[in-house]
């Protein structure tokens, strides 16, 4: 029986994910920041959209139901 090391195992169970794990960590901190701000900036659009539809009158279940219907349905 060899003698493998518990993290070598640990990788390699993690095998099937995408290179995430094997980008240099400034390029990982880079993503983690960019899906941030992108995440922010689909917050903000929902946000201006649903103040639309309440402006215009439409009630806040159907218009929070809409917004999210729009913006949050592939998810």
């Amino acid at each position: 029986m060899g003698t493998t090391s518990t993290s070598s195992q640990y990788l390699d169970a993690l095998d099937h994910y995408p290179n995430a794990s094997r980008l240099p960590r400034l390029g990982r901190l880079f993503s983690g920041l960019r899906r941030t701000w992108e995440g922010i900036g689909e917050g903000f659009a929902a946000s201006r959209r649903y103040h639309e539809l309440t402006a215009r009158g439409v009630p806040h279940a159907h218009a929070a139901s809409k917004v999210f219907s729009e913006h949050f349905a592939d998810r």
